[in-house]
């Protein structure tokens, strides 16, 4: 049995007879209390809802026969007395209605009141707050407290208040017609007109209450009496016999249970006699006892000392499986992001370790709906394979069970009822007997499963193993992590390298090579100025120290003491743009300069720009060369052949107009943001005129590009040309190369 000694001790030293009686009383009190309490709440809603339903009633009668009454012709008058009409109502006593407007002013009362006075000696309306009638003016009072002000007071409500210390239920009811009157209609009846039989009928019931109460009291004392006074009886002689008083016997009286006790104690007392004469024996048999735990005890040593052995083979494969362990954190391909290699070893360790004929390795899809085998290994084939999709459409007590527990470790899969949906198809065909499941995570995330299967007998997966099977899995999560850092490693190597050849497309190499280095000193003035030069002296780096760095941006540029630079119009190409489309316009534009992109490679020039339908090269730049004039050249005549591909809507070639000037010139990127690798210097404004002052279809160069063109190529001189900012200009025409 139970022992509650915290709810015994204290009534230890009470009589029984009490502790029979006051439990019996108390329940009979709470349950009529409780009767009454429903009873008392139940007359109490039946009177709101009586209340309720004749205030109603009256309102609608009042509004009905009010109706009536205004449009009879003999009150269509300005004297109308709507008091008059009221107090002819039939009512109860103490009843009271009364019609006021949104300001407060009575128009009708049921009160013995007049509905004006006289202030002054002038009549005016009397207010409903002013009224003499305490139940007019209070109830008035509550509803201003209640709305605020009367306009607030919109259709039709229910209240129960309480005035002059007594309770009332106030209907309110607003009436507005086609004439323009708005008033409100407001009935108030007294709750004791429907509490007075209900007062009596309470009365009568708590009267009652408690002579049903009393009788029950009476009741319990008798019962009390009628069980104590044996159980007394009885106590007296068990306390008797706890003096020695072994021959003493109790009365068979009272109750059937309690005359059953009696002849129990009589028996148990004479049992008592026996057990004494029976003592002398029971030595004996317990010294025959001694020795048989003697032996027990031997055998438990024995038991103790196999244990032991136990613990020792437990302690020696624990410390091959800490091997294995520290094996596969040295594993490469774990560490190396080779993923596939580190899952089929983990499994095949994994299965030797902890003797199972199969391990394997599930991974979940996004949506947690799936598990994929990775991978399978069967030990008696030494095997590694891939076994079917488990979905949560055929197994979903299995998915629940993964999502809810945090490990599985069954003994006996046939007792786990989230798994007999795949003892059929899965189980079954594996023979396998017992399971252990643990999960592992990548970034908080449940990613999948590692599960090892123990084959035709049952086994019990001790803690040891079960730590195993949790470092494996927290090796599959660091294997996994690995995985995707090499492969957002390799990603952003393949990033850089895009961005290396779009800007190497834009800038040419060695430009972009040395904006790299002053990206890197920009960078490493930075770290020297937040911390010291004694520990990164810039300085000491001759690489370093040959680059400029600008206020706002590093700069790369170089200044060249000779180069050649071409410009190339397409004449009259505004008027050819303004009659076709956008995009015939720009696909026209694209396939010109695309094949003067191909002869700036072919001469090994360098594309500067393109503005509208003009196009700037230079030669001698970045890398300096001594035929750079020769090669501009050679482009210019190219650029004049291949434009003839090209004809207008008429059917004629498009002609160009070229300008080339040689001299000194400034190259190279500055800024910070969309570098564009761009030439500065008097050259290039000479050259741009030698363009724009030059002939459609023709060449046009200046003496200095003469000079260095007159030994292998045809030149006709120009008459002199007026150029701004240079005045008269000696130019030539470049016709073709000498045939030799």
């Amino acid at each position: 049995m139970f022992k509650i000694p915290y709810i015994t001790k204290p009534f230890k030293n009470v009589p029984l007879k009490i502790v029979l009686v006051v439990p019996f009383v108390i329940q009979i009190c709470i349950a009529t209390g409780v009767i009454g309490l429903f009873t008392y709440r139940n007359g109490q809603q039946r009177v709101s809802a009586i209340a309720t339903s004749l205030s109603g009633e009256m309102g609608d009668r009042i509004s009905t026969e009010l109706n009536s009454y205004l449009r009879s012709p003999n009150i269509n008058q300005p004297n109308v007395d709507i008091s008059t009409f009221l107090r002819g109502l039939k009512y109860r006593e103490k009843e009271r209605v009364f019609i006021i407007e949104r300001s407060g002013l009575v128009v009708g009362t049921s009160a013995l009141e007049k509905s004006f006075q006289i202030v002054d000696g002038k009549p005016q309306r009397l207010n409903i707050l002013d009224s003499k009638d305490d139940i007019s003016r209070l109830a008035a009072q509550y509803l201003l407290k209640t709305y605020g002000k009367f306009d607030a007071i919109q259709g039709t409500e229910h209240i129960e208040a309480v005035l002059a210390g007594e309770d009332h239920f106030i209907r309110v009811q607003n009436r507005r017609d086609d004439f323009g009157l708005d008033w409100i209609i407001v009935i108030v009846v007294p709750a004791s007109q429907f509490t007075g039989s209900m007062q009596n009928q309470t009365e009568t019931m708590i009267l009652l209450y408690c002579a049903v109460l009393a009788i029950a009291i009476l009741i319990g004392m008798l019962t009390a009496r009628s069980i104590s006074t044996p159980l007394r009886k009885l106590s007296e002689a068990t306390l008797a016999i706890t003096h020695g008083e072994i021959d003493t016997r109790v009365q068979i009286e009272g109750t059937s249970e309690i005359r059953d006790l009696s002849e129990s104690f009589n028996t148990l007392a004479e049992m008592m006699a026996n057990s004494f004469l029976q003592l002398e024996k029971s030595n004996q048999e317990l010294e025959l006892r001694v020795q048989e735990r003697t032996y027990e005890l031997n055998a438990s040593k024995a038991s103790l000392q196999r244990t032991n052995f136990l613990l020792s083979r437990r302690e020696s494969q624990l410390r091959k499986q800490q091997d294995i362990l520290f094996g596969l954190t040295k594993d490469k391909s774990i560490n190396q992001g080779n993923f596939i290699d580190a899952v089929q070893n983990i499994t095949r360790t994994g299965s030797q370790a902890l003797n199972v004929e199969r391990v394997s390795i599930w991974l979940f899809d996004k949506t947690k709906t799936l598990l994929h085998c990775l991978d399978l290994y069967i030990r008696s084939t030494n095997t590694h394979t891939e076994a079917d999709f488990l979905t949560y459409q055929n197994y979903p007590k299995f998915f629940a069970a993964l999502q809810a527990k945090h490990a599985i470790a069954i003994e006996d899969i046939e007792e786990e009822e989230y798994l007999q949906e795949l003892i059929d198809s899965y189980f079954r065909p594996a023979v396998t007997v017992s399971l252990l499941i643990k999960p592992f995570e990548v970034d908080g995330q449940v990613t999948g499963i590692i599960a090892f299967e123990h084959v035709e007998v049952e086994h019990l997966w001790i803690p040891e193993e079960q730590s195993f099977a949790s470092s494996l899995a927290d090796l599959l999560s660091l294997g996994m992590e690995s995985q995707e850092r090499h492969r957002a490693e390799e990603n952003l190597r393949i990033e850089q390298m895009k961005s290396e050849r779009l800007l190497l497309n834009v800038l040419p190499q060695e430009i972009v090579e040395r904006l790299k280095l002053s990206q890197s000193k920009a960078l490493a003035n930075k770290v020297s100025e937040t911390y010291s030069n004694q520990i990164l002296d810039i300085s000491s780096d001759p690489m370093l120290e040959n680059l400029t760095n600008g206020t706002n941006g590093a700069i790369v540029a170089d200044a060249y003491d000779e180069v050649t630079v071409l410009f190339a119009d397409i004449v009259n190409f505004t008027e050819y743009a303004s009659a076709i489309s956008a995009s015939d316009l720009v696909n026209c534009l694209n396939d010109i300069f695309s094949e003067f992109d191909r002869l700036v490679d072919l001469y090994d020039l360098e594309k500067i720009k393109t503005i509208g339908d003009s196009y700037m090269a230079v030669g001698g730049l970045p890398v300096p060369s001594k035929d750079h004039a020769e090669a501009i050249a050679e482009m210019a005549l190219e650029m004049q052949t291949s434009i003839q591909k090209f004809k207008r809507l008429d059917g004629t070639p498009f002609l160009l107009r070229i300008g080339i000037h040689t001299g000194q010139a400034i190259a190279g990127v500055i800024g910070t943001k969309k570098f564009i690798y761009d030439l500065w210097g008097d050259t290039v404004n000479v050259a741009s005129r030698m363009e724009s002052h030059g002939v459609a279809g023709c060449i046009q160069v200046t003496e200095a590009t003469y000079q260095l063109l007159k030994n292998k190529y045809r030149l006709e001189q120009r008459s002199a040309i007026n150029i701004k900012g240079k005045g008269e200009m000696i130019t030539y025409l470049l016709q073709g190369r000498i045939d030799i």
